[in-house]
């Protein structure tokens, strides 16, 4: 007995401990804001498993009740598991990467998740604990968020803006997300001990969840979140709605349609002055106003839908196993993407991002979970009413016929509904998967415990076995824990003792990454990528001698032909082959791998890109103005296509085509770039520098840079009044340039300025 209550509470506190993973930032290890969350995850999941499944398989109670939900999630999991094993790239469909530790391994980490949390948590009043403790930690999120908006905690990189909160995610959206799952949780908890408590206690609950509420409300908006600012909005929505169509007390009705009407009327407000001076001088107000058609964001949204919809019609059925999406993104590679990041590897929707990964049949059991989860909530609901039809003069609690009341159903609905449209345009990570499987197995747990559904298998061994069976299950489970987190672990430090200066030198860090690379787990891709990009900075440090830089080539040639191997579809190694072959000086192997990333990612212009490099290298003009060329041609808006096809015309004399090609961009200022003047000054043209620089200067009188290359170019031309004028200009304009501009004048007077 004392082993099953301490098995049994060992569960529950694994099971409790998941609050505490938003706080995780594992500063030692790579990716910290990722890894430390899903190793952390990993190991506590494995730990309940271990006493759950001692415990499950001698007590009928500790075992998971029948349900269409875990049935839905348990069809998924394996329809996914069938999609990664023919994928496109198994390996990384099973253990993903350290930036985002998705894949096969959380999958069915989740999946032993619903299984013992559905079996341990069976009260209320142990899911009403764990959503409280879950409440006051997105409370403490909350108040860390405020540091960062008042400076006292600094933000992240690559957020900047105290408009853009991120707290302990590292990244805003994932901030978001957490945030609309407490809202509704609160409001839920409210909902529920409201109807419980007596009227004088009623206050306390609103003081307390209402602050919730709001706090949390907040800090969303201030992740500047579009797509989970419009999620709680259709959430409150949907729930208000479905509460005023469905809910019999008339005052809630009231309260409910008040709010659909208000949210009506905010969203038509909002609409109109969305152009206002005051909705722009709101960080998130403004985020959310500038959503249009044309916004650069949305644009390269609907690009990569684009993408992604031709994989899936390439391998409709089972799609291209998890973490695949890369070699979609390179195959169909839309040039219109240009100013974008060059690899994405989510395609920053649910729908598609699923059926990337497994197809329709992904899909579809994907949305069953849902459907699942739905239907319990409003059956309940639906078949409490008909009784209620039925003996309509029998007074009854709404608990005693059903497993939801209408306001519950509500709530949970238009949070599920708030949660999808957040996910229309970006993607999950760990914490919201916790989140989301938590409210499902709620679900299933209330209605299938309403019910009393029978357990999945009744059968038992017997309870003088137990200290046997824990003995047995804790094995298993460690070696599982051991295999899934050892090497993983293992070769993250690795990795991060490799990009870290070593006191030993440049050969302890090749160790390492040796090291890590042997490990062949979760970062094995990413520490490939690494040690071609060290290697590349290798080749050109001058202290560094001849053996060590060959020992880098060489193992970093034979580790991304490698990986080359291991994903033959994806562009990105026979790209990283080739610049490291660069690096060396081995054009003519780094054409060849150039060439076959080109043949898998055929629209990519920065390949084509460095196909132009390595021709003018092997001296090849005529291969790098075809590889500019086809460039441009792809997509002639991109301004960096059209300027480096300009600056190869310039430099093989052919003018013509070159004034033609940078004619439309001139009055903009845009043609005023440096590899435009460095191919006019090696041609002596400064005439054309001169007419570039002075539209430059009116297009961007501001850029005080504009004013020098100007005078310099006057100054080749033979002008030198005009190149003093210039300077003069730029002193009267920016006084801080004034001693620089001095300098120059004399330069020019004394005829000493070198014009480069």
């Amino acid at each position: 007995m004392v082993l099953q209550q301490t098995l049994r509470w060992l569960v529950i506190g694994s099971i409790f401990a998941l609050t505490i993973i938003p706080f995780i930032i594992a500063q030692s290890l790579y990716f910290p804001f990722i890894t430390g969350k899903n190793f952390t995850f990993r190991i506590l999941v494995e730990v309940g498993a271990a006493g759950w499944l001692a415990l499950a398989l001698i007590y009928p109670a500790y075992r998971p009740r029948r349900s269409w939900i875990l049935g839905a999630f348990a069809v998924f999991v394996a329809i996914v598991a069938l999609a990664d094993a023919f994928g496109a790239y198994p390996f990384k469909s099973f253990w993903s990467n350290y930036e985002r530790m998705d894949g096969f391994v959380t999958l069915a980490h989740l999946f032993v998740y619903f299984a013992l949390a559905t079996s341990m948590l069976t009260s209320e009043k142990l899911w009403r604990a764990f959503w409280n403790v879950s409440i006051i930690m997105s409370l403490a999120i909350a108040f860390y968020s405020f540091l960062q908006l008042f400076g006292v905690a600094s933000l992240n990189a690559g957020f900047s803006s105290v408009e853009r909160l991120d707290a302990t995610f590292g990244n805003p959206i994932y901030l978001a997300v957490y945030m609309l799952f407490h809202i509704f949780i609160a409001a839920l908890l409210w909902i529920g001990y409201w109807r419980e408590s007596k009227p004088g206690k009623r206050w306390l609950l609103s003081s307390f969840y209402g602050a919730v509420i709001s706090i949390d409300s907040l800090v969303l908006l201030l992740t500047g979140t579009r797509g989970t600012m419009i999620g709680l909005v259709g959430g409150i929505f949907v729930a208000a709605t479905l509460i005023a169509l469905f809910e019999r007390d008339r005052s809630i009705k009231k309260w409910a349609t008040g709010i659909v009407v208000g949210t009506l009327v905010l969203a038509g407000g909002f609409y109109f002055l969305r152009d206002s001076a005051f909705v722009h001088s709101i960080g998130f107000l403004n985020r959310l106003a500038t959503i249009s058609l044309t916004d650069a964001t949305t644009k390269s949204r609907f690009m990569n839908w684009g993408m992604a919809w031709e994989g899936v019609k390439e391998r409709p059925i089972l799609g291209w196993g998890q973490e695949n999406y890369a070699v979609v993104f390179d195959k169909y590679y839309n040039p219109g993407m240009y100013n974008a990041e060059p690899w994405f590897d989510r395609v920053h929707n649910i729908v598609f991002d699923w059926l990337i990964a497994a197809g329709f049949l992904g899909l579809i059991a994907y949305f069953s979970i849902f459907a699942a989860a739905l239907y319990a909530l409003w059956r309940a609901v639906l078949q409490g009413a008909h009784i209620e039809e039925k003996a309509p003069n029998v007074r009854r609690k709404e608990a005693d016929v059903s497993a939801f009341s209408v306001m519950e159903a509500s709530i949970l609905t238009g949070l599920l509904a708030g949660y999808m449209i957040h996910n229309m345009t970006v993607f999950d990570n760990i914490v919201s998967y916790i989140l989301f499987a938590s409210v499902v197995v709620y679900i299933a747990w209330r209605e299938s415990a309403f019910r009393a559904t029978p357990v999945l298998w009744s059968r038992s061994l017997p309870q003088s076995a137990i200290a046997f069976v824990a003995g047995g299950a804790a094995l298993v489970v460690w070696g599982v824990a051991s295999y899934v987190n050892g090497a993983a672990l293992a070769q993250n430090r690795l990795l991060i003792q490799a990009i870290t200066p070593q006191e030993a030198g440049l050969e302890k860090n090749l160790e390492y990454m040796k090291g890590a690379i042997a490990e062949n787990s979760v970062g094995t891709q990413e520490a490939r990528e690494q040690l071609v990009q060290i290697a590349s900075k290798v080749a050109s440090l001058s202290e560094v001698n001849i053996a060590v830089k060959q020992d880098f080539y060489d193992t970093a040639v034979a580790q991304i032909q490698q990986q080359g191997e291991a994903s033959p579809l994806d562009a990105r190694a026979p790209l990283f082959l080739g610049v490291v072959h660069s690096a060396y000086g081995n054009h003519e192997a780094a054409a060849k791998a150039f060439a076959h990333a080109l043949e898998l990612s055929p629209k990519k212009q920065g390949i084509l890109y460095e196909i132009a490099r390595n021709a003018n290298q092997r001296g090849d003009v005529v291969g790098a103005l075809r590889a500019l060329k086809q460039a441009f041609e792809l997509e002639t808006s991109n301004i960096q296509a059209r300027i480096l096809y300009a600056a190869a015309l310039i430099s093989v004399g052919n003018d013509a085509e070159a004034d033609t090609l940078l004619a439309p961009i001139i009055e903009t200022g845009e043609a005023a770039d440096p590899r435009i003047a460095a191919a006019y000054v090696a041609k002596k043209r400064y005439d054309k520098i001169v007419l570039i620089w002075e539209a430059y200067v009116k297009a961007q009188p501001n850029d005080p840079q504009g004013y020098f290359t100007l005078a310099g170019a006057y100054y080749g031309s033979g002008d030198r009044a005009k190149a003093i004028s210039s300077l003069e200009t730029a002193a009267k304009l920016f006084p801080e340039s004034a001693p620089q501009v001095a300098a120059f004048i004399e330069q020019i007077r004394d005829g000493t300025l070198k014009v480069e």
